[in-house]
């Protein structure tokens, strides 16, 4: 009995570890799923760099599974009309516009038919990341006037100066959406009212602060705003303006990826 008690325990053990580390047995959750990607390398991979090779394994799965890509376009329009989501939708973002967006990504996105929106730090149009001393290069207004041209792609907003608006004042989150807006017509850039969050931070504990936020926006006719949270949305959206992304990370391994998209979180108590 001794002998068969220790092979038994050992597999309840690997099960318990399966189910705790990647969530195994329990069941992928419906509603919509949303990706967040940020840079797109030839090689390097790290927290917010996933590289080329990497990203088409992933779109190749997301083909053969069956997912229908969906624009925040798409998205609003479906809100509105109340009309039924498609049986297995998806969004994909891209933060920060890095110019390897235009290298890397756009190929991809071509070539697998897909949708994705990208998020503009406004004020960084044509510049560098110097918000996390960082020396890449940030698309510029043409480049992004140019992608606009495409139907699959289109642009959102991504605060001025990649200032968390947990750390702003209601005057001074009204001013940054007002600056980005109106930047983005004074360059003839067409653009979704949806914002992501920088950093996914914004006031979520001060409950006089967030509703006057939700009022900006929605004075400034703001759709949707993006946090993080690594969820998939429940359907309808709870909260236009606390909308959950999957944050897909460059040295996630290929079934972390495939867990993140069926259930939002690698770890089950994560």
């Amino acid at each position: 009995m001794t002998y068969l008690f220790i092979p038994v325990l050992i597999c309840l053990l690997v099960l318990i570890w399966l189910v705790l580390e990647y969530g195994i047995l329990i069941p992928g959750r419906k509603g919509l799923p949303i990706l967040m990607y940020h840079k797109v390398s030839t090689g390097k991979e790290d927290g917010i760099t996933i590289s080329k090779e990497k990203l088409q394994r992933q779109f190749e799965y997301i083909l053969h599974k069956g997912y229908q890509t969906l624009s925040f376009k798409d998205l609003n329009e479906t809100v509105k009309i109340g009309r039924p989501l498609p049986k297995k939708p998806l969004i994909l973002t891209f933060d920060d516009a890095y110019v390897d967006f235009l290298v890397n990504a756009v190929p991809l996105l071509r070539k697998f038919g897909f949708k994705a929106t990208v998020f503009i730090p406004v004020g960084y149009m044509g510049k560098t990341n110097s918000w996390d001393h960082g020396s890449d290069s940030i698309l510029s207004a043409n480049e992004i006037n140019k992608l606009t041209n495409i139907d699959d792609i289109e642009f959102g907003i991504h605060s001025f100066l990649h200032r968390s608006y947990a750390d702003m004042d209601p005057d001074g989150i009204e001013k940054d959406l007002e600056l980005c807006i109106q930047t983005l017509g004074y360059h003839n850039i067409p653009f979704v009212r949806v914002l992501a969050y920088p950093y996914g931070s914004y006031p979520r504990k001060d409950i006089y602060l967030k509703a006057r936020m939700k009022d900006i926006f929605r004075k400034s006719h703001l759709q949707f705003a993006l946090r993080i949270g690594n969820k998939i949305n429940p359907w309808p959206l709870k909260d236009p303006y606390e909308v959950k992304r999957i944050d897909i990370k460059g040295l996630d391994n290929f079934y972390t990826f495939k867990t993140k998209l069926k259930k939002g979180r690698r770890k089950f108590f994560s």
